[in-house]
């Protein structure tokens, strides 16, 4: 990685480079396995040819450590009427900035926490138990 002077650093491109997404990776926890609450429709880019789709999803053994988290789906999609409270594994995941929208505008970057962009998910099977 090539170092950039300080005040000509693009934060976005900075978090989406492989060696600062390694080092998130080991700072910041992401469960493995998930069960799909809602989905929205996917939304495909034209200029981009990139498909999304967000999902909001729990994750926990129990009631007691059950956790809400949203994610975005990209170049795979699940389909809504399938996938609710059924149990997927995130596999392949990296972060990018999380973006504060109002209105449909652009306000800028959120101070904290980072939007989770899976880009492998699989339907657990519980074959064999």
């Amino acid at each position: 990685m090539t170092k950039e002077k300080y005040n000509a650093v693009k934060i976005k491109e900075l978090v989406a480079n492989p060696e600062i997404q390694t080092a998130i990776k080991k700072s910041v926890e992401v469960p493995t396995k998930v069960i799909i609450k809602s989905v929205r429709n996917p939304f495909k880019n034209e200029e981009t040819n990139e498909t999304t789709q967000k999902i909001h999803a729990v994750a926990g053994t129990s009631l007691v450590d059950m956790v809400e988290f949203d994610f975005t789906l990209v170049n795979q999609s699940v389909d809504g009427t399938e996938a609710i409270n059924k149990e997927f594994q995130i596999v392949e995941y990296g972060f990018a900035l999380e973006a504060n929208m109002r209105g449909g505008n652009f306000g800028g970057y959120s101070p904290t926490g980072l939007k989770l962009l899976v880009t492998k998910l699989l339907p657990v099977t519980n074959e064999g138990k």
